[in-house]
């Protein structure tokens, strides 16, 4: 089995690929050459060609309860808002924003007052690692789940703007 990370993420990105050697998948340098790619910091548009090249597709990390905040910021949105859970979820990726099948989610529930980047690092990392787990066991099973999401539960919120120099 074979896999491709898009070049970002960090610590996180890196992270997921020890995982995917863990489980038994060997990096290649080419998404075409990959039986699945994973993106576990998207800040990009993939274009079909790169996103659709793996045998399985690719896997992107969005810190969210997908369909509920797509889009940039999700976890500074949520901590803004309040709300003390959210989700780290792994989709796939497809035409729109955020908007491909769920493969593997994971609850986070936040403390009353946490930042944005103390929720993240602390909570949203490692329930996403232990998503992209099972997701990869899947795949590597031959049996990757797809369920989709309902776009009437869905919500987008843009980057927000950014003050004039």
């Amino acid at each position: 089995m074979t896999i491709y990370r898009y070049p970002s993420g960090g610590e996180f990105g890196e992270a997921c690929e020890r995982l995917a050697v863990e489980l038994g998948f060997a990096p290649v340098c080419k998404p075409a050459d990959a039986v699945v790619a994973i993106a576990p910091l998207l800040t990009r548009r993939l274009l079909p060609g790169d996103y659709l090249a793996p045998r399985h597709g690719t896997l992107v990390f969005h810190p969210s309860a997908l369909p509920y905040r797509r889009g940039p910021d999700a976890v500074r949105r949520t901590v803004a808002a309040g709300e003390r859970v959210s989700a780290a979820t792994w989709f796939w990726c497809a035409e729109g924003w955020d908007t491909g099948d769920v493969c593997e989610a994971e609850v986070v529930v936040l403390s009353p007052g946490e930042s944005p980047g103390r929720a993240y690092y602390t909570r949203f990392v490692p329930a996403g690692l232990r998503a992209l787990r099972r997701a990869l066991e899947g795949v590597r099973a031959g049996t990757p789940r797809r369920v989709p999401q309902d776009p009437a539960l869905a919500t987008y919120e843009p980057a927000p703007a950014r003050s004039g120099v």
